[in-house]
């Protein structure tokens, strides 16, 4: 989960006069990031591999028959299941005499092509943050404009004014409770893609000595 903040909180915050910045910021080191799980911006193959050392990334490009399952089973939308099943149906096929060579291969070149989709999705949710507490700004200043105006006020003028303001108010919140739900769902990609590498390695690591 990360720290998020609803709309009853947001105009909580609001009401008290404490900056949304304050209050929607968690406990990082980078500011634009929002998810509860610690930012680790690059995953390291050896955490997740016990046999032989890895090889330089590029070189899984050069296998055709390595390059097509870490094509096949890298991809977040891809099943974590169907990705196990095409890794286990490719690694049950290598000569015992090549697997120390041809699953390192192959694993180096899964975690670089995740590092790859998690950079990007790193990217988009920091893009998310910044335009959260873009909109939460936007809702505070409406807030702002709205107590100026008495809910009883008489003038027509200033009535429509209210009600202009009340408007724009309430699809500010939608645009925050719509960017809060994207972030609630994309916070948990990372988390999935680096339990994917995990399943591989295991994969992998329980045929080498087979």
């Amino acid at each position: 989960m990360r720290v998020t903040v609803p709309v009853a909180l947001l105009l909580a915050v609001l009401a008290g006069g404490v900056p949304l910045a304050a209050r929607a910021a968690p406990p990082q080191a980078d500011p634009d990031w929002p998810c509860h799980q610690r930012l680790v911006p690059e995953l390291t193959g050896a955490t997740y591999w016990n046999g032989p050392a890895l090889p330089d990334a590029a070189d899984w490009r050069h296998d055709k028959a390595v390059a097509t399952v870490v094509l096949a089973v890298s991809p977040r939308d891809v099943p974590a299941d169907e990705g196990e099943k095409t890794l286990t149906a490719f690694a049950d096929k290598v000569p015992k005499a090549r697997r120390a060579t041809v699953y390192p291969k192959t694993f180096a070149g899964i975690v670089e092509e995740v590092n790859r989709q998690r950079g990007v999705v790193i990217a988009r949710l920091k893009e998310l943050a910044h335009r959260q507490r873009e909109v939460g700004d936007l809702v505070s200043h409406a807030t702002n404009e709205l107590q100026a105006i008495p809910a009883d006020v008489t003038d027509p003028d200033k009535r429509q004014q209210r009600t202009e303001i009340v408007q724009r108010r309430d699809y500010l919140i939608r645009s925050f409770e719509e960017v809060e739900r994207t972030l609630r769902y994309t916070c948990e990609v990372p988390v999935d893609l680096e339990a994917r590498l995990g399943t591989y390695a295991r994969v992998l690591g329980e045929r080498l000595g087979n």
